[in-house]
């Protein structure tokens, strides 16, 4: 499984995932698609996924387009079937899934939104967190409160200690001067 970092917006993460033996492609949280499709036509990749960890647009944005480009489910939270366009693979709390020859489990992890879900590749051992974890800080809270945030948390803190975190956006140094400031 290769896991490639798609700079979106101005400090968004999109992830471009590759299935090397099943040659399925997906992307994690696509804010807009031009960078995912320049990126999949450099390396000659058909988009078969696109999953959501979440409903913002900032990590929607780009749902609609590769749709239609890429013929690509959209998967997601079935608590965010009416708030993610396109949805077309809707999951709950602790579903497998199959992506390609790899297992996904699903953590319902709500507190930044009702609706966040982690896609844990259990064989890889890669966590997709979207914006519920950072860097050196966790997400603020947009629809949940601090008691599931807190829940959430400690569910990605029980997945393996070798686990890759790969989270929506870019805030370490904004978080690492929040540290130092408090």
């Amino acid at each position: 499984m290769h896991v490639n970092l798609i700079p979106c917006l101005t400090d968004n993460y999109a992830y471009i995932i590759n299935d090397n033996v099943s040659k399925t492609v997906g992307v994690v949280d696509p804010s807009e698609a031009l960078p995912v499709i320049a990126f999949l036509k450099k390396q000659n990749l058909k988009l078969n996924y696109i999953l959501n960890t979440h409903h913002h647009y900032d990590h929607i944005g780009g749902n609609t387009e590769l749709k239609k480009l890429y013929n690509a489910k959209v998967v997601g939270f079935v608590g965010d079937k009416h708030r993610i366009p396109g949805i077309d693979i809707m999951l709950e709390d602790n579903a497998k899934w199959t992506f390609g020859e790899s297992s996904v489990k699903i953590l319902h992890i709500p507190g930044h939104t009702l609706g966040h879900i982690c896609f844990f590749f259990e064989n890889e051992k890669i966590a997709f967190t979207g914006d519920t974890l950072f860097s050196l800080g966790c997400g603020r809270i947009f629809e949940g409160d601090h008691k599931q945030m807190l829940t959430s948390l400690n569910k990605i803190k029980k997945l393996p200690k070798n686990t890759k975190i790969y989270c929506g956006h870019e805030y370490t140094y904004k978080n690492a001067e929040f540290c130092m400031k408090y």
